[in-house]
């Protein structure tokens, strides 16, 4: 046998041995680990959507819930008003909101007033004749003997339309006392709100509305939860009503759906090109190419197990990776801003940019937690703005608006320090919680800001100082003794409002502190 033919078999038998190898590796090793981990991905994918409906239905129902766990609304059912309406329940208002349909009901179930986008949502399309309305749509009557607030959500079905609603019992601002009715609010789960969950998750999807009477026993339901058992281009699942109908049918479109095959003409292009490349283009492969991809996929590993956004370094001399990089980098930045977005969204009113009563919630606790384990003293103040209704009536709505960012901004100024938090906790109330060592300096503190809102003079005809006020209640706890184990952070605001309430009484424009104080002969376990 001549050298030349030799080395030609050699070379196909080469290949040859090269192409079994490789079959036999990617039969037994490599196609299980890549079928497992195309399987998470079509997992995670299912589970950001999953996360991303529930989202839209979380803001959904913390816009329901801020409307109904208010004073004035509680009035508004009592009583109903046209200044109410022209002054709170604007149309523009909700479109802005994204909202189809505003309906307020009482405590019998009959509607007090409603909006609706269309005639598509108004009321009689509500599924009222339904067994299970009162009790999973509205509140049942149990839950009106029971002074707190209960939500409701989901989906209905409103005539054509597939919408999710939230119902939250309409009672005061303080999450306590009687309540004298309920709020339903509805969004359609339109394109809209598709494409915004979709341009958030990054996962293409679509729901479409099924019919009324549709039956689907094999077909899974997304919120069971829902699970991925085999690779599919897509998968779909139906989804339930609160009523527990099938109401729509929801199919997730995967970017990777089937595996690579070894087999095809362009796998095995690739393969006897790759062959023929090796021993010439190796090592400069490995340099610009390999490496970035092994750096961008142990980003994303870090990425998909801390659950963080992770910047990719973009100092690469292919500029096709470069640009992937800075692009990658940039769709980072925005979601980052996104995410930093909607946080603030939950935890800052949206006038003031001060803490809202969610942001109250979390840091009350907190600081009760904090008094409780001997750190100091806490006190509760109850600031509401003096005949700002009449302010609001005489110069509109904006200036009042201009009113309140004044007036939170002023007493931002005085609460500064470590412990002292200002939130907005409705309308023109604004509540202050104050950590210290020291109620003398607390007591001041209070006087600084009743001061402080006076030193505005921002002029109010309908006042008798002619200038905006605030009147004060508020209460504060030396540091903790057993005597206090049943005052918790609600109780203690209760009792700041009664003394607010002491403060009007008195004539506006003043202070009045109810001072805990741990009687001598109380024992423990009394």
């Amino acid at each position: 046998m001549r050298l030349n033919h030799f080395l030609n078999l050699l070379s196909l038998v080469l290949l040859l041995l090269s192409l079994v190898t490789a079959s036999v590796i990617y039969s037994f090793l490599y196609l299980p680990a890549i079928e497992q981990q195309v399987l998470q991905k079509q997992q995670k994918e299912l589970a950001v959507v999953q996360k991303g409906i529930e989202f839209s239905q979380r803001n959904l129902e913390t816009l329901c819930y801020d409307y109904a766990i208010w004073d004035g609304m509680v009035d508004f059912v009592e009583s109903t008003s046209e200044d109410f309406i022209q002054s709170n329940l604007l149309d523009n208002t909700f479109e802005a909101a994204s909202l189809d349909g505003f309906y307020v009901f009482n405590k019998q179930g009959g509607l007090v007033w409603h909006y609706a986008q269309s005639e598509d949502y108004s009321p009689q399309h509500l599924p009222q004749s339904l067994e299970g309305f009162i009790g999973k749509i509205l509140p049942a009557d149990t839950v009106f003997s029971q002074k707190k607030p209960s939500i409701r959500n989901g989906l209905i079905n409103m005539g054509s339309k597939l919408v999710y609603f939230s119902n939250v019992t309409i009672m005061p601002t303080s999450g306590m006392g009687d309540i004298v009715g309920s709020l339903l609010v509805v969004r359609e789960l339109s394109g809209k709100v598709q494409q915004e969950i979709t341009e958030l998750s990054l996962v293409n999807f679509h729901i479409i509305k099924l019919a009324p009477q549709f039956t689907a026993p094999h077909m899974q339901d997304f919120r069971s939860p829902p699970n991925v058992d085999e690779l599919a281009p897509s998968h779909a699942w139906i989804i339930k009503d609160v009523l527990g109908n099938a109401a729509a049918e929801i199919t997730v479109t995967h970017d990777e759906g089937q595996l690579p095959s070894i087999f095809t003409f362009e796998s095995l292009l690739m393969f006897f090109s790759v062959l023929a490349m090796t021993f010439v283009a190796i090592l400069p492969l490995s340099l610009l190419v390999l490496r970035p991809l092994r750096v961008a996929n142990k980003v994303l590993t870090k990425m998909a197990r801390r659950g963080v956004l992770l910047r990719m370094p973009t100092a690469w001399r292919i500029d096709e990776i470069a640009n992937l990089t800075r692009s990658f980098n940039l769709v980072v930045d925005k979601l980052e801003r996104h995410q930093n977005y909607l946080e603030s969204l939950s935890f800052n009113d949206p006038l003031t940019g001060i803490a809202n009563r969610r942001s109250l919630e979390v840091f009350a606790p907190r600081a009760q937690e904090q008094w409780r384990e001997g750190k100091g003293s806490i006190g509760f103040l109850m600031i509401d703005i003096d005949y700002f209704k009449k302010y609001n009536d005489s110069l509109g709505h904006q200036a009042g608006d201009q009113v309140l960012i004044r007036i939170a901004q002023a007493l931002m100024v005085e609460c500064r320090r470590r412990g002292e938090l200002v939130t907005r906790y409705g309308g023109e109330e604004f509540c202050v919680v104050i950590q210290g060592d020291n109620i003398a300096q607390m007591k001041l503190l209070s006087e600084r800001l009743l001061k402080r809102v006076r030193e505005l003079n921002i002029y109010h005809e309908h006042s008798p100082l002619e200038i905006i006020t605030v009147s004060i209640g508020g209460v504060f706890y030396p540091p903790f003794h057993p005597q206090f184990e049943q005052d918790d952070w609600q109780t203690m605001i209760g009792l700041a409002d009664n003394q607010l309430y002491v403060s009007k009484q008195a004539g506006r424009n003043c202070l009045n502190i109810k001072y805990q104080t741990v009687h001598p002969l109380a024992l423990v376990g009394e």
